[in-house]
């Protein structure tokens, strides 16, 4: 192997293993988040945006700042995104204000979306397109594992310290991996050499925080009502604008023209915003559920939802080579199905459920997504040209981040008419019932996905 060889391999390990760092917060806070509501005394709705707002900020800039990699240094992006996620951990940590706390989980999605675009598309750069499935499965497996040991050491560390020693502990992997990766990746950073529509991506952001405040107040008058009606209105206008500029030959955060004209690419980044509805709305609704509706511990609650990650931990890497040697459209398919069967089988869950049975439907839920997400993405990064690697990187975090917030805010929207803000330990079984209907969505909508997956398997390949 030359020396060049040896560079390059290490440099990609590196930063395959940098991807780690982040889902282990993603999953971990999750476990905590019945502790910090019990010492900052936040009810259910508040909860949610612990979350939800995360997952918001992170969608109101992927594709701005996935232009702006194009545009500039997607190396020098990567390895800020990284320092900044770490500093916004610390400093969550320091705090005792749940305003205070959402509004910097809304800026460490802001940073998230950073590492999450530019990542992917430097891992494209590097990797042959041949190999890239396989790159993408390890990316994919270590993202998985973050996933799986999060709740692993969330639980020990919130039933050992406190809520708090999640987003420390966390700030720790995340500061390391950037020193590691500030060692081995060489940036330097240049001016972008196209604009920045800074009104596209400003009217992106009003739009997801009116949707998401209208979501939380609509319990309270009108209020709640309008700033939804906000949010939609405000949602069109944006892709009238989008289409007004790239009908003026600008330069577009999304490009609806184009994206219509590629099919393969279109129906994959629609099952994958469809399919991760259910992602991590499962498992806000199932951490609850093991504390509060069975009574088990942070520390099980936490080794049950490791369980689910670890199965895609070892399966993602695994369909990144069936990907490479294969038509991703039929894993797809596959992982789709499962997912959908997880969805219907969280329906029969009730008050006198066994830990098994739930420890079941998670891996069931974690198989299937596993299954799916690395020849997904592959079919997206190898559906556009290599000059477009990190708009194609942050479509793919946009399609995942879509669903994800959906799946949130429809959580967030059930649990509010439901339950208000009072505190989920006081409704234990009323949140039951609240997360059946929200299963119910959720099963339609994966339900629809799977559809489409068997739809796209069964067409021919069309060449890029």
């Amino acid at each position: 192997m030359s020396p060049d060889s040896r560079s390059q391999r290490l440099l990609v390990f590196a930063l395959i293993a940098s991807q780690f760092g982040p889902p282990f917060m993603f999953s971990g806070v999750a476990v905590g988040l019945p502790a910090l509501g019990a010492e900052l005394e936040a009810g259910a709705v508040s909860l949610g945006l612990v979350e939800t707002l995360y997952l918001a900020g992170s969608l109101a800039f992927l594709l701005p700042i996935g232009r702006l990699a194009d545009a500039s240094d997607k190396r020098s992006l990567y390895k800020w995104g990284l320092l900044a996620f770490g500093l916004c951990s610390l400093l969550i940590a320091t705090l005792s204000w749940v305003p205070a706390i959402l509004a910097v989980r809304f800026l460490q999605g802001v940073t998230s979306a950073i590492f999450a675009v530019t990542g992917t598309a430097i891992l494209a750069d590097i990797v042959p397109a041949p190999q890239r499935g396989r790159a993408f499965g390890a990316s994919i497996g270590a993202i998985y594992t973050g996933l799986t040991l999060g709740p692993l050491a969330a639980g020990w560390l919130t039933e050992a310290f406190g809520w708090r020693a999640i987003f420390i502990g966390g700030a720790a992997l995340i500061l390391a991996g950037f020193a590691v990766i500030s060692a081995l990746l060489p940036a330097a950073w240049r001016r972008p050499t196209r604009p920045f529509d800074l009104s596209s991506a400003t009217l992106l952001a009003v739009t997801i925080l009116s949707l998401v405040a209208g979501v939380v107040t609509l319990r309270q008058g009108a209020l709640g009502p309008a700033l939804l009606a906000l949010g939609l209105l405000l949602a069109a206008a944006f892709v009238r604008w989008q289409r007004r500029l790239e009908a003026r030959g600008a330069d577009p955060l999304i490009a609806f023209g184009w994206l219509a004209a590629q099919r393969d690419l279109a129906v994959a980044l629609l099952t994958q915003a469809m399919l991760y509805t259910n992602a991590f709305s499962s498992i806000f609704l199932f951490s609850l559920y093991l504390q509060v509706s069975l009574g088990h511990s942070a520390d099980t609650s936490g080794q049950a939802l490791a369980i689910g990650s670890a199965v895609m931990a070892v399966v993602a890497p695994f369909a990144g080579r069936l990907a490479d040697r294969f038509r991703p459209q039929s894993l797809t398919a596959v992982g789709a199905g499962a997912v959908f069967g997880s969805a219907l089988a969280a329906l029969t869950l009730d008050a006198t459920t066994a830990l098994p049975r739930v420890i079941a439907v998670l891996a069931l839920q974690s198989l299937g997504f596993a299954l799916f997400s690395s020849p997904n993405v592959t079919l997206i990064m190898n559906s556009v040209d290599p000059s477009a690697t990190s708009l194609a990187s942050a479509l793919a975090a946009k399609a995942r981040s879509i669903g994800m917030v959906t799946g949130m805010l429809l959580t967030s929207l059930l649990i509010s008419l439901t339950l208000g803000d009072d505190p989920v330990e006081r409704h234990p079984f009323a949140f039951i019932g609240t997360m059946t209907t929200a299963f119910t969505v959720l099963a339609v909508v994966t339900g629809a996905a799977f559809l489409i997956c068997l739809s796209a398997r069964s067409r021919r390949p069309r060449r890029a």
